[in-house]
């Protein structure tokens, strides 16, 4: 029983070890810009609505 409340807690260990590391590469990552905002020429925000009329 002991055996296996020490493997329970070395694999939460490795867990949150694991979890930090990933934690910290990501708030390493630069940022995303933020989505720009629909302009006239942005046909990519336009949509089908947006689209020239026959």
């Amino acid at each position: 029983m002991i055996k296996g409340l020490l493997w329970c807690l070395t694999l939460l260990v490795l867990q949150l070890g694991l979890l930090r590391y990933v934690d910290l590469r990501v708030a390493a990552m630069p940022r995303l810009e933020d989505a720009p905002e629909a302009s006239p020429g942005n046909a990519s925000s336009l949509g089908r609505e947006g689209g020239l009329d026959a």
